[in-house]
């Protein structure tokens, strides 16, 4: 059997085996719970072990298999400030999230937009989160499927179309999403999870051995690299001026995102109790530190490629973006890239999934129901979020075909919208010194400030995108809420 044949069979057959103990679990949730509660937040009876597997599948996706090792390939050191934003959110969540999962047990929240609405007692809000949540998500989706495209494209060693590839798998992930809810999701990424990790680490550490002897030895190459990398190229393994600006706007302003992205959030609130809650915020970690040996990779991948090992030029974008898997191609069988494939695969699938199930619940439930049709019936909601789920997967598919970016950056874009959430929480429930309009100016401003820093003004002096929203956002939102708490006053004498 052909090399392509061994890993794409071995890719796929996981794929058709997950999928369908997936849909074996949706139907069970469905007989144990009431629809509308088992599809959006499993009938919050998830446990330790499939919580914890099924968070680290949800937030460790193709940017970490992909987008990590790419980002290390390309600009070498300045890939550490993904790995510390990352640490540092793992602190933020052991403070918050607890406190946002006894809410939403206490008030039956299902989506992170309900959680708004209740602190703000407003409908509007939640909508307004639910809408912005949700577009702000579409990054993240087309980074899953260009992730999917060229996982499937070096897997099948140059002969799969990766339009094809794209097409094929994301319709199938978007299918079982739509038909299972996230009883389904949450148990397929559980099965992701653990290939995932394994495939991470027994490539991670061996690479660098396999390639070159050691670590030791992979650094001397990249030593010699820097002084000598081709015109254009960006490596580098000490920090610039730029590179330490980035680096610090960044570490502080995303891991204040990182537990407000609404599949995060939402996966959360499926977890059976508080202890559930707490013990997997410190067991998601280990798949931090799983990062390693993917920065590991990346360095490999460039190293081969300056002693001449391997001819595709992984210090440009895209295919820096490829440097995992091509890395693995070259030097593992084609059995173990199979397998590695279907943990990369799984990776991007598996965090699809949840952000497609999650748009669907936070429009059929905060912006259809609350603000057009307060009755609408259970299995209306559930048909309503299936068909808006199948928009947005449409949408980012033609954003993942004409407009591709690099997978790092993609989702380095959400999180600065995203991030905009985090002041109207906090300073919500903190001593409530936000108003409903306080809020909604605040989140909107600092959204729009993104978009414009991102697309026109290109990032002034290196900082990053989400540091100048919340520059605009946080004092705009206190000043309204200000001047909304005056204005009360007056009216009220």
């Amino acid at each position: 059997m052909s090399e392509e044949y061994i890993a794409i069979g071995i890719i796929f057959g996981w794929l058709v085996l997950t999928v369908s103990i997936g849909m074996v679990a949706s139907r069970r949730g469905f007989r144990r719970y009431s629809s509308v509660e088992s599809w959006f937040v499993a009938g919050r009876s998830l446990g330790l072990i499939v919580l914890w597997l099924s968070l680290g599948a949800n937030i460790y996706s193709a940017y970490t298999f992909l987008g990590l090792p790419g980002l290390a390939a390309r600009e070498g050191v300045r890939v550490w400030g993904i790995t510390l934003y990352g640490m540092l959110s793992f602190l933020i969540g052991f403070l918050i999230v607890p406190v946002l999962w006894s809410q939403a047990k206490k008030y039956n929240w299902l989506t992170i937009a309900d959680a708004f609405e209740g602190l703000y007692n407003s409908k509007l809000l939640g909508a307004f989160v639910a809408v912005t949540g949700s577009l702000w998500c579409i990054p993240y989706i087309q980074l899953q499927i260009q992730g999917i495209g060229y996982i499937i494209e070096v897997a099948a060693y140059g002969h799969v179309d990766p339009l094809s590839a794209k097409l094929i798998a994301f319709t199938l992930i978007a299918v079982f999403t739509v038909i299972g809810g996230l009883m389904s999701v949450a148990f397929i990424n559980m099965l992701q999870g653990a290939i995932m990790l394994v495939s991470i680490w027994v490539i991670g550490v061996l690479a660098p051995i396999v390639a070159f002897g050691g670590v030791d030895k992979l650094f001397s190459i990249l030593g010699d690299y820097v002084l000598h990398q081709p015109r254009g190229g960006v490596f580098r393994l000490t920090f610039s001026t730029e590179d330490i600006l980035w680096l610090v706007s960044l570490i502080t302003i995303a891991p204040l995102a990182f537990w407000l992205w609404p599949n995060r959030i939402q996966n959360v609130f499926g977890a059976r109790d508080i202890k559930t809650v707490k013990r997997n915020i410190m067991l998601v970690g280990l798949y931090q530190i799983s990062q390693i040996p993917v920065i590991l990779v990346g360095l490999t991948a460039i190293a081969l490629y300056a002693v001449g090992s391997l001819q595709v030029p992984v210090y440009r974008k895209p295919e820096s973006d490829y440097a995992f898997m091509l890395v693995t191609c070259k030097l593992f069988p084609p059995w173990i890239v199979g397998i590695v494939g279907a943990g990369a695969l799984a990776a991007s699938i598996s965090t699809a999934a949840a952000i497609l199930h999650v748009v669907g619940a936070l429009f059929s439930r905060n912006a259809y129901q609350r603000i057009f049709r307060p009755k609408a019936s259970g299995r209306e909601l559930v048909l309503l979020a299936r068909a808006f789920t199948s928009i947005i997967a449409v949408v980012s598919l033609i954003l993942a075909i004409y407009a591709p970016g690099v997978l790092i950056y993609l989702l380095l874009v959400g999180y600065a919208g995203i991030v905009q959430f985090f002041p109207a929480y906090v300073l919500r429930v903190w001593r409530r010194i936000l108003t409903k309009y306080g809020a909604l100016v605040g989140m909107s401003t600092g959204m729009i400030t993104v978009a414009i820093v991102k697309s026109i003004l290109g990032r002034p002096f290196g900082l990053y995108e989400g540091f100048w929203g919340l520059l605009v956002n946080i004092p705009l939102a206190l000043l309204v809420s200000y001047i909304e708490r005056r204005v009360r006053v007056g009216e009220k004498y």
